[in-house]
């Protein structure tokens, strides 16, 4: 029997301008496989009942027919754009659907007119029958109300806003899953490579310390009964009194078990999704990758700069992509009542902007000042989309230089009893909306409130209580005001720096 792998149906897009993979498996008497598309045929011979080939570079067009032959056998794919293609990667912000997002009838009244198209990649934690029941079910879809719906809303504001600007068919990989940290998208021998990882692993052999699979499996399972009753209770807590405070919750729903036991079929589960989902659709040619996420990697951020440069590193390796491009979304403000003078998302916006600045073919849209009080997932995400975009216009297409990058600190030297902070990312001047976020560092290490003022394209920073400051910093909390942005809008990404 011929196959093509389950990413490639009716409707697919590929990329233009790249070497396009194609590949699926076949039975033994199929000796040679035929690829053919817009005018072009390649040949392979199978390889243990699997064939690849990989069809030149092509301009964007279409609709073409994808036809595959191989003995006495033929499949024939229709209505095949090539264009722009987009894996839309993360957790649930990324994840969060069209029909759940701000204002979503505005969007879904035109988007049959959107030149966007998406595939989700399964999401289901291990391989069983019903995995493969759902990815024989999914395919690529074409937009109208019924399926865009269900698509990723960044991923499709971010779509349509790029073919509208190139004039060609945007295609969506959604491949992203509610609640995962980093390590979750990494195989188990990349994070066995670093300290980071091997954390990772080490916290999941401990939660399976003393039981078998599937002992381990039975435990995720009732875990799953019990979670989706206490998520029921507790959303109609905040529906009763969406100002509950946390601890009242708890009281109402008892304890919050997420993310559950350690078990071989739990989702979450280091290198899990990898297994799962990342390797259904390796190695499909695309232009790059949009990525927010983070969250869920609070608890262990001074790792997570080493976590996000090994996730990078592995799917360009898997997607035979070396300058894959990566845009990625900086974590906004955001605060539950316990949490909000914390400091651990401020560390791993921190290591996104350092990805950002040291890692080539990345790119950084800065939503600071996207995020809301006890709501971990904002609605809106027509402003993450459309910043995503700039970064898109200017790293990857280079279409657009200016106004696309939010500033960025560059450096911070003492000035009289002030410190005087240059960014980089100027292009209108600055604006200052309101007289907080900003603090120095004593002589001892203590951090005080302080007042800016800009000058030029730089701001001085001061207290007259501090006449020899040793550090400067900007909104470096889990929450609070956003008041420092460029005049075109976008927000001064947050620093902390010893002078």
């Amino acid at each position: 029997m011929l196959q093509t792998a389950p990413v490639f149906t009716d409707h697919t897009v590929l990329q233009r301008e790249k070497p396009v993979h194609i590949w699926g498996t076949c039975s033994e008497e199929h000796k040679i496989i035929t690829v053919s598309l817009n005018g072009c045929s390649v040949q392979t011979k199978p390889r243990n009942q699997k064939w690849h080939v990989l069809l030149p570079p092509m301009p964007a067009g279409g609709a073409y027919i994808l036809k595959i032959s191989g003995q006495n056998e033929e499949i024939m794919l229709s209505d095949i754009m090539i264009g722009e293609v987009w894996l839309c990667g993360g957790q649930s912000n990324m994840e969060m659907a069209l029909i759940n997002s701000d204002q979503p009838d505005s969007a879904l009244a035109s988007c049959e007119q959107a030149n966007v198209r998406l595939y989700h990649v399964c999401k289901r934690g291990y391989f069983d029958e019903e995995f493969f029941k759902e990815e024989e079910a999914s395919v690529w879809q074409i937009p109208d109300r019924e399926h865009c719906a269900n698509w990723t809303a960044i991923g499709y504001y971010f779509g349509r806003l790029l073919a509208e600007k190139t004039g060609v068919t945007v295609g969506l990989i959604e491949c992203n899953y509610g609640g995962t940290s980093a390590s979750a998208w990494i195989s188990r021998e990349m994070l066995e490579s670093t300290e980071t990882g091997k954390t990772y692993l080490q916290d999941y052999q401990n939660g399976m310390a003393g039981l078998s699979d599937d002992e381990a499996n039975q435990a995720y399972l009732d875990y799953c009964e019990y979670q989706q009753n206490w998520e029921k209770k507790s959303a109609e807590c905040y529906q009763k009194n969406p100002e509950i405070s946390w601890e009242e919750v708890l009281e109402i729903c008892g304890e919050n078990r997420y993310p559950g036991p350690s078990a071989p079929i739990n989702p979450l589960r280091p290198h899990g999704l990898y297994d799962t989902m990342i390797t259904r659709i390796i190695p499909y040619t695309m232009r790059g990758v949009l990525y927010y996420q983070g969250e869920s990697d609070d608890h262990r951020p001074e790792g997570y700069e080493i976590l996000l440069s090994c996730f990078i590193r592995q799917w360009r390796k898997d997607f035979q992509d070396e300058t894959l491009p990566f845009l990625l979304v900086q974590l906004p403000i955001h605060g539950y009542p316990d949490t909000k003078d914390g400091q651990n998302w401020c560390i791993i916006r921190q290591a996104q902007e350092h990805i950002y600045r040291n890692i080539r073919n990345t790119g950084l849209a800065v939503i600071l000042d996207c995020g809301e009080f006890n709501e971990i997932h904002p609605k809106n995400k027509r402003i993450p989309a459309e910043r995503l975009y700039l970064q898109a216009l200017k790293e990857v297409y280079h279409l657009q230089d200016e106004n696309t990058t939010a500033p960025l600190f560059r450096r911070a030297y003492p000035e009289k009893n002030a410190v005087r902070v240059e960014f980089d990312h100027i292009y209108n001047g600055l604006e200052l909306r309101k007289q907080s976020g900003f603090e120095l560092c004593d002589s001892s290490g203590e951090w005080h409130p302080a007042e800016a003022e800009i000058i030029n394209h730089d701001i001085l920073i001061k207290n007259s209580d501090i006449t020899l400051p040793t550090g400067v910093r900007y909104a470096w909390y889990n929450y609070g005001d956003v008041t420092l942005f460029e005049k075109n809008g976008l927000p001064v990404s947050p620093f902390q720096e010893y002078l």
